[in-house]
């Protein structure tokens, strides 16, 4: 498939795939007019690289994980041979990732109680019946 169809398929701009061959994170095979030709496992593998880069983590640390996670050798640059400011990073960025799980755990349980609140405002002062009709439907169940 050509970089269009990836990208309408990826839900991914034409700018962010190239974006991301640059810099290593896609592969694609290229024809001889120099095309892009993506093949079906670069579908997941840019929903891979978005989740990472969704998460917090930089364009290095994300080609590390995706190399891993595709069964890819993964060459190390030359000041980062001795792994350990490579395991440094990752460690950093896998307590960062704990720390903002922490916080939306926190976030969630503060909008679940919220939300339990203003149900139970909601029909001390209108009935349950008007109560349930002001909330909106997406709203999860509290817990």
């Amino acid at each position: 498939m050509r970089i269009g169809e990836l990208a309408e398929r990826t839900g991914t701009t034409v700018r962010m795939l190239r974006y991301y061959d640059q810099q290593g994170l896609l592969t694609p095979q290229r024809t001889e007019s120099r095309y892009r030709v993506y093949d079906e496992s670069d579908v997941e593998r840019v929903r891979s690289v978005r989740c990472l880069i969704g998460a917090g983590l930089n364009v290095r640390l994300a080609r590390l994980v995706l190399a891993h996670a595709f069964d890819q050798d993964v060459e190390l640059p030359e000041d980062e041979a001795g792994c350990v400011p490579l395991l440094r990073l990752l460690d950093e960025e896998l307590t960062s990732v704990d720390a903002r799980i922490e916080q939306l755990t926190r976030t969630k349980d503060h909008l679940s109680r919220l939300v339990v609140d203003v149900t139970r405002i909601m029909r001390e002062k209108v009935g349950p019946e008007l109560a349930a009709d002001c909330r909106p439907q997406e709203v999860g169940k509290a817990g």
